[in-house]
């Protein structure tokens, strides 16, 4: 009787310390995992599972993608139309159109994504940026071009971030050609140029072209109307910041002088286009070879304070702003909106002896490689040769300006 006394009260003790595990011990082992995986994933949930729960959640307004509260539809009409810019940390999309006026697409005259070979822009973590403009209608030889090299030691010289170029002939043209010319000046394989539709016969005998250490997001040309070999070419170049940059390549008619003021008045008044489609989106810059100087006047290149025209204007190390080959006139600017303007900054070259040595030219630069000895253009302005400006057929000298720009 004792026996079975005792095996009944073993049964319920085992069965009581049974349920007493089943109800708090698991309980117990299922938190403390949570604890210390709550960052894992389950082997059994898939990417298809993972995006189905982004794609489910529906308890609020604020948007994934954007990491913002979801726009209505006006507000969707408003970033299209002005906040178009590509993401900074994505390349540019080639059949992206940035300037959203209808005459404003992309022709595919530029190189407007990184070659994997240009090599990397290094990152600016400070408050500003410094842009050097160059512009130069500084080829030689007979054919107008950049092979015999002159013009290419010049532009190298001077170091641009964005070189404004005139007669861009190289080589045979060609889209690696111009890779090639691009690397040489600036470093990388950015350029534009003119569009060959917009000239006579679909010839661009002498085209305009720019070339940038910055990517060219978009590029096209309006036809000037007293020229037939060439263009009016723009690009637009994403520098570091909120607003990128729209320059103007220009080569104006010598003669009448008033073709100049005509030319000027065209790129203003489709500037003004684009700034009414993306306004605060661009500092604008307009340069090269004008011809002369009618453009750079309140009714030309000034008109309704599109561009900054009053002095003073770059000179060279003698004081001397004519820019021609005699340097007895002055053919070439680099002229900015006032916005940028207002970030000009003097021009500077270090000696590669001494860092503590320095030329500075405090409104700009005109450069003549005649001026200098050998040795100075060696410590200063290296690969220049001192006949690199009296070169057979080079008739105009490169004109440089900095901006400190400031990044928003």
């Amino acid at each position: 009787m004792v026996v079975r006394f005792y095996k009944i009260l073993c049964t319920l003790l085992c069965a009581f310390l049974f349920f007493s595990c089943m109800s708090h011990g698991h309980s117990v082992e299922v938190v403390n995992d949570d604890a210390d995986t709550g960052q894992e994933i389950s082997d059994s949930e898939t990417d298809e599972d993972l995006a189905g729960d982004s794609d489910d959640s529906t308890e609020t307004d604020f948007d994934a993608e954007t990491g913002s509260d979801a726009k209505n539809d006006e507000d969707i009409d408003f970033v299209e139309d002005f906040d178009s810019k590509p993401d900074e940390d994505t390349a540019p999309d080639e059949d992206s159109d940035y300037v959203t006026d209808e005459d404003f697409d992309s022709t595919g005259d530029h190189d407007d994504l990184p070659d994997k070979d240009a090599g990397e822009i290094e990152p600016y973590d400070g408050d500003s940026i410094q842009i050097r403009i160059v512009a130069g209608n500084i080829t030689s030889g007979n054919k107008q071009s950049y092979d015999p090299g002159h013009g290419i030691r010049i532009f190298q010289a001077l170091k641009p971030d964005i070189a404004l170029v005139q007669e861009m002939n190289y080589g045979n043209n060609s889209e690696s050609d111009y890779k090639e010319f691009a690397q040489e000046i600036v470093g990388t394989k950015y350029y534009a140029v003119d569009n060959k539709q917009k000239c006579q016969n679909s010839k661009c005998n002498i085209p305009n072209g720019i070339v940038s250490k910055y990517p060219i997001t978009d590029s096209d040309s309006w036809d000037d109307p007293n020229i037939n070999d060439r263009a009016l070419l723009w690009a637009i170049i994403d520098i570091p910041g909120e607003k990128d940059i729209f320059a103007v390549s220009v080569h104006l008619h010598t003669d009448p002088e008033s073709d100049q003021v005509t030319a000027a008045k065209l790129i203003v008044d489709e500037i003004a286009k684009v700034k009414e489609k993306n306004p605060e989106k661009y500092y604008y810059v307009v340069g090269g070879d004008f011809n002369g100087d009618s453009a750079v006047s309140q009714n030309g290149f000034g008109k309704n304070n599109t561009f900054y025209v009053d002095g003073p204007d770059p000179v060279d190390e003698k004081g001397n702003g004519n820019t021609n080959a005699k340097r007895e006139k002055q053919y070439d600017f680099v002229l900015a909106d006032h916005p940028l303007h207002g970030f000009q900054v003097p021009v500077v070259y270090y000696s590669s002896e001494d860092p503590t040595k320095t030329k500075s030219y405090a409104d700009g630069f005109v450069f003549d490689t005649r001026l200098y000895d050998q040795s100075v253009l060696d410590e200063y302005f290296s690969p220049a040769d001192q006949n690199d400006s009296g070169a057979s057929q080079m008739q105009h000298m490169a004109v440089v300006k900095d901006f400190l720009i400031e990044l928003k």
